[in-house]
């Protein structure tokens, strides 16, 4: 709707292939100012680079230009036969308009290092005729997952997703069905609607209930790494934004030292920034990871492997989201083919 809209909008958004479908003009903000880029997301980012690479070339030129001019000023100046070449340059110098070093891309988000795990066997979770739900039947589904896969859940919302994820980690009972997890197998879980945290604790006494073992300084060592510092350790889970929540909650995650992570909408509230970083951090992983998540680009960078919830059942696709949604893309037009036949006999037999 929005591409084809035909007067002007204006959107604020984290969701980059929204931003890159429907976008011609984007304004960045970054350190205080507002910088025009023209085209689409993509365009921005090559953009962005360009211009820096291109800034810090002017400026480094600039420099030792100002570096040259110096050295003849200080070596002349004082020469009768040469001082006035040597003023002539210091003014030059003087006039110069000075161009600023252009500030790096502003990169401050957490930082993750993967506490040491042991390996899990090649199969790490086995997922039988399981029939999931609560009052009613959401689904039934059959799938393996094998060591080091990035298993991506697509669907619209309500299709049962997350209550799929709440059933193999046994948060609820499941229908019907076996679900049975590999050799050495051990899982940490993200919980979109954060019900594992208890919003009367601190973030510093939230992550303390998780790692009891761990002393004050590896507690604030870990949480420092996701952006909790002095002044926030200390604020209840209860009055922290859903972009803190999320990091206090992958903060957990990461340091649970599981090889099988289990992600419910995990970029939910988290700025573009933390989202690549999420996005390289799990790229690193080297463990199994199971998520569900509406975020395209995400997706597309994570997973290797799809399960769809649509049409009223549930898919396995063994290729990465792009090549997912070619196939999804050909079956529809194998549908509209049909569709269009079939109506077009229709009309013949009513004309015969």
């Amino acid at each position: 709707y929005l591409a084809s809209y035909p007067k002007t909008f204006v959107i604020v958004s984290h969701d980059r292939m929204f931003i890159n479908h429907v976008t011609n003009k984007i304004y960045e903000i970054e350190y205080g100012s507002t910088i025009l880029y023209h085209g689409n997301y993509d365009t921005y980012e090559k953009e962005k680079k360009a211009r820096y690479e291109i800034a810090l070339k002017n400026y480094e030129k600039q420099q030792k230009e100002i570096a040259r001019l110096q050295r003849i000023v200080d070596r002349f100046r004082y020469k009768p036969s040469k001082a006035s070449m040597a003023m002539s340059k210091l003014k030059q110098l003087e006039k110069m308009v000075k161009l600023e070093k252009p500030e790096r891309e502003n990169k401050r988000t957490f930082h993750v290092h993967f506490p040491y795990f042991k390996e899990s066997g090649r199969v790490v979770l086995t997922v039988n005729h399981l029939q999931f739900g609560y009052d009613t039947i959401l689904g039934e589904v059959t799938f393996t997952l094998e060591k080091k896969r990035r298993l991506g859940i697509v669907g619209k919302n309500g299709t049962g997703k997350s209550t799929l994820l709440k059933t193999i980690m046994n948060q609820i009972p499941s229908l019907s069905g076996e679900i049975t997890f590999g050799y050495q197998v051990t899982t940490a879980y993200f919980d979109q609607q954060f019900d594992t945290l208890d919003p009367e604790l601190s973030v510093y006494e939230e992550f303390q209930k998780s790692y009891p073992d761990m002393n004050d300084y590896e507690i604030r060592s870990a949480l420092a790494s996701f952006l909790f510092y002095e002044e926030d350790i200390n604020k209840k889970i209860s009055v922290l934004s859903g972009g803190e929540k999320v990091r206090l909650q992958l903060c957990k995650v990461v340091y649970s030292g599981a090889n099988l992570l289990i992600l419910d909408e995990p970029t939910n509230h988290l700025d573009i920034l933390c989202k690549e970083k999420l996005e390289e951090v799990l790229q690193t992983y080297p463990g199994t990871i199971l998520f569900v998540s509406h975020d395209r680009y995400f997706i597309k960078k994570i997973a290797d492997s799809i399960l769809d919830f649509s049409d009223s059942k549930i898919t396995y696709y063994d290729y990465t989201y792009e090549d997912y949604l070619e196939k999804i893309k050909e079956k529809e037009e194998v549908g509209q083919k049909i569709t269009q036949r079939v109506k077009k006999e229709k009309q013949e037999k009513k004309k015969n």
